[in-house]
């Protein structure tokens, strides 16, 4: 859905943006797609590794 920022009201004492709304949806895509490929990204080893190790804290310990 596509948003009109013209007909929003912009609060006493604000500005408005510096920027277009194509301009603002078109950074919006570009962080989109730079997060999912963030997120698509493998966990390295030594995370994995740590947060195991955090899990074993959590485990009672038997004698």
């Amino acid at each position: 859905m596509a948003r009109d920022d013209q007909d929003e009201k912009v609060p006493e004492g604000a500005t408005e943006p510096a920027m277009g709304a194509d301009s603002q949806a078109f950074i919006g895509l570009k962080l989109r797609e730079l997060y999912d490929d963030v997120v698509a990204e493998p966990v390295p080893d030594r995370l994995l590794e740590l947060l195991g190790k955090l899990g074993d804290d959590d485990k009672p310990k038997s004698k």
